[in-house]
C-alpha cells in the first residue's frame, strides 16, 4: 500500500466512522475501486484504533464521570447515579449488538464482497435517517398534546436494547452505525443530546471488540506490512479526522439537519449502484 492510499483510507475512515454515512460501506467501495482486493486486516485494526482514540478523547469527560461514579460508589448524588445508570445501559445495549454480530459474522464473506450491497444499504441508511427525524418530531408533537413534555429525559432499558440491536444490524456495510443508533433513539423519543451521547459511548465496547477480533485474525494470518510507515500515518490521520468529524456531526445534528446526510447517502449509493448496473448490462 502506498502512502497516498493509506492517507486516503485513513481520512475516509475518520470521516465516515462517525458521520452517519457508513464507514464500512465506504471502505468496501473504495478498496474495490482502488484495486485492494485482499483484505487488509491489520490496517483495519489500526484504523479502528485511530477512531477509537478519537471517540475517547471527545467523550473523555463523560468517561471520567462514569469511572468516578464507581470509584466513589458510596456517593448517592444525582450525577453519580446518572452516570452509573448510563454505564449499565451501555452494557445492556452491547448484548443485542454482540448477538446480532455473531449471527451476521457467518455471512461475512458475502456481506463484504462487491459494491452492490453497500450501495443499496446506503440508500436504506438515507431513508432511515429521514425517518428518524420525521418520526421523532411526530412523537414529540404527540407527547406535547398528551401533556408529557417534549422529549424523554432519560434512556430506559427498552431504548438501550433497541438501539443496541440496530447497532448490530449496522455491521452490514452501507448501514451507518451512528445513523442507525441515533435514528432509533429519536424514533423512541429520546432527547437529542442523550441520543448523540449514548450512540457514541455505545460504540466504544463494539470498536474494542471488533479490533480485538481483527487483531487475532491478523496475527493468525501474519497480515503485517513490510513497511509500516504508511499504515501508521493513515492511523494518525483517522484519529485527527475522526475528532473533527465528531464535532461537525454534533453541530449538524443539533440543527436537526440529518436530511443532508440522507441526500449524500442517496447520491453515493444511487450513483454507484447505477454505474455498476450499467457496467453489468453492457457486459
Amino acid at each position: 500500500m502506498s502512502i497516498s492510499q493509506a492517507l486516503f483510507l485513513g481520512a475516509l475512515q475518520g470521516l465516515t466512522e462517525f458521520l452517519p454515512v457508513s464507514s464500512s460501506g465506504h471502505l468496501v467501495i473504495f478498496q474495490h475501486y482502488l484495486g485492494l482486493r485482499q483484505p487488509l486486516v491489520f490496517f483495519d485494526v489500526l484504523l479502528h484504533l485511530g477512531t477509537l482514540g478519537a471517540v475517547i478523547v471527545y467523550f473523555r469527560r463523560d468517561l471520567y464521570k462514569i469511572i468516578a461514579s464507581f470509584i466513589y460508589f458510596k456517593k448517592k448524588n444525582y450525577s453519580s447515579l446518572e452516570y452509573r445508570n448510563l454505564f449499565y445501559l451501555i452494557i445492556a445495549g452491547t448484548i443485542p449488538t454482540a448477538a446480532v454480530g455473531i449471527i451476521l459474522q457467518k455471512w461475512e464473506n458475502i456481506l463484504f464482497s462487491g459494491v452492490f450491497l453497500p450501495s443499496g444499504m446506503l440508500i436504506l441508511t438515507g431513508i432511515f435517517l429521514l425517518a428518524g427525524e420525521r418520526i421523532g418530531k411526530s412523537r414529540k408533537i404527540v407527547n406535547i398534546l398528551k401533556g408529557k413534555g417534549k422529549e424523554k429525559r432519560k434512556l430506559n432499558l427498552v431504548d438501550a436494547l433497541c438501539i443496541g440491536f440496530m447497532q448490530g444490524v449496522a455491521i452490514i456495510p452501507g448501514i451507518s452505525r451512528s445513523g442507525a443508533t441515533i435514528s432509533t433513539a429519536l424514533m423512541r423519543g429520546v432527547k437529542r443530546d442523550i441520543a448523540f451521547q449514548y450512540s457514541f459511548l455505545l460504540s466504544i465496547p463494539v470498536i474494542i471488540g471488533a479490533t480485538g477480533l481483527e487483531l487475532k485474525q491478523a496475527v493468525a494470518q501474519q497480515n503485517f506490512p513490510p513497511n509500516p510507515f504508511p499504515w501508521i500515518v493513515g492511523t494518525l490521520l483517522a484519529f485527527g479526522v475522526g475528532l473533527i468529524s465528531l464535532k461537525i456531526f454534533y453541530r449538524v445534528f443539533k440543527r436537526k439537519k440529518l436530511f443532508l446526510f440522507s441526500c449524500y447517502c442517496w447520491a453515493v449509493g444511487g450513483g454507484i449502484l447505477s454505474w455498476e448496473l450499467i457496467k453489468l448490462f453492457r457486459g
